[in-house]
């Protein structure tokens, strides 16, 4: 990964910016945002794979799929009130504070998962319970990445923001890393075992994300930027209605900025699961550790991109990965067709590891920056997550509802990848170049 500038801790560089501050930042924020989305993105592997036969049995796999596909995107139906929720505690109380609330809620309701019976056991209460649970996953998912990409950004010298603001984005991928790697080596068990008992245990392992989380975040001081707001009193009463109200803009743009990453990726990372298993015909471990090679590239490309970005600026860098992922959306599932191993693992490197990452290596800092410091983690958070619902939530099921439509043919879904990273291409095309002040507020 990027290697943090020693020019940051010159002379000329404040107390919060030193370079042995910026080091612990840097590492509290990714491996805070590991442990957190480890449990985020271990329900969606397991949505693919697990969830459907266990909490909704049913004669035709396809809808036993759809079924455990639609929990998935309950999840992303909470991330918006988590968003204003823990968006009012990061701008009115601290960020410090929201982050923990976040790790806590969802290490919690991962590992409760982990004991819960299925359907044979406990009939219709089964996936009755998993909502719930899969929904207090998102209201504290609807915060987690916006809080640490804003921590990270906010303590950033400002030529340096752009790497900073990507740090966050990393520990998303070290967390499907980590989450493929643990489910791809319990899926090695007979299959009989592992869907009684073995998938259970990643969710159980919630228990020490929880614990090593807290004792990291817990460490944490609070942001620079945020106690001058303190000191200087302008701590929004309502932040949600100071943003709708006066940073509208930034809104609409912010959904746009990120359609391309959230449909391009769950329809990879996600979807393509369940679609190499029932239309390919193809074992469970191939994907999810082609799914943990790319996300482990995709670790390195991500500051990379965001290092880039504060040379070249945030709209070339933006404008790029949604080109680049717009024209690998048919050459992804023509290998994935193919059956092959090594064609299969190609496939998401192109997708998970070059394209998306690309976009998401600029998104955090983009986003942050559109927002004036007293309303950033509500504008972020909230503004992020209702293009979740849309973009994200929504496409493992969309991609599974087109490919039986076109009867089994994966060339809808192709489509529906291209036409959201084009809203991604114009979005970057017509909105200006952020250009923060010495606190990293739009001017």
């Amino acid at each position: 990964m990027t290697k943090l500038d020693p020019s940051s801790s010159a002379a000329d560089a404040t107390p919060a910016q030193t370079l042995s501050t910026l080091r612990r930042v840097a590492g509290a924020s990714v491996i805070g945002s590991t442990l957190e989305w480890y449990d985020f993105f271990l329900y969606a592997t397991a949505s693919a794979l697990v969830l459907g036969p266990v909490f909704f049995p049913s004669v035709d796999p396809v809808v036993s799929t759809l079924l455990s596909f639609a929990t998935f995107g309950v999840g992303f139906a909470a991330r918006p009130i988590g968003s204003i929720i823990f968006g009012a505690v990061g701008d009115r109380v601290g960020r410090k504070p929201a982050l923990v609330a976040t790790l806590i809620l969802m290490g919690v309701s991962t590992a409760v998962i982990g004991l819960l019976p299925g359907y044979a056991t406990i009939g219709i209460l089964a996936p009755i319970l998993l909502v719930i649970l899969r929904l207090a996953q998102g209201l504290g998912a609807g915060a987690e990445l916006a809080g640490a990409t804003i921590y990270s950004a906010e303590f950033a010298p400002k030529n340096r923001r752009g790497l900073f603001g990507s740090i966050a984005t990393i520990g998303t991928y070290s967390g499907t890393v980590l989450s493929s790697t643990v489910f791809a080596l319990f899926a090695l068990m007979p299959t009989d075992a592992f869907m009684s008992w073995g998938w259970r245990i990643p969710f159980l392992l919630s228990v020490v994300v929880v614990a090593v989380g807290l004792y990291i975040r817990l460490r944490l001081d609070e942001t620079p930027e945020f106690k001058q707001v303190e000191q200087r009193e302008e701590i929004a009463k309502v932040p949600l209605i100071s943003v709708f109200r006066h940073e509208w803009r930034s809104v609409l743009l912010v959904i746009g900025i990120v359609a391309g990453a959230f449909t391009a990726t769950y329809a990879y990372q996600t979807y393509s699961l369940s679609y190499m298993r029932n239309n390919l015909g193809i074992e469970t471990s191939i994907g999810t550790w082609a799914v943990a090679i790319a996300a482990f590239l995709a670790m390195f490309m991500v500051p990379l991109m965001g290092a880039l970005s504060d040379r070249v600026g945030r709209r070339p860098v933006l404008i790029a990965g949604s080109a680049i992922s717009a024209l690998f959306a048919f050459p992804f599932f023509m290998l994935l067709n193919t059956g092959q191993d090594l064609l299969i693992i190609l496939a998401m490197i192109g997708g998970i590891g070059i394209g998306v990452p690309t976009i998401l290596g600029v998104q955090g800092v983009l986003l942050s920056e559109l927002f004036s410091t007293r309303n950033r983690f509500t504008g972020f958070s909230v503004s992020r997550e209702i293009g979740s619902i849309v973009f994200a939530g929504a496409t493992p099921f969309v991609a599974a509802s087109l490919v039986g439509a076109a009867g089994g043919e994966s060339w809808p879904v192709s489509l529906y990848v291209i036409g959201a990273c084009l809203i991604t291409l114009i979005t970057g095309l017509i909105m200006h170049e952020p250009k923060p002040t010495d606190e990293g507020t739009p001017s």
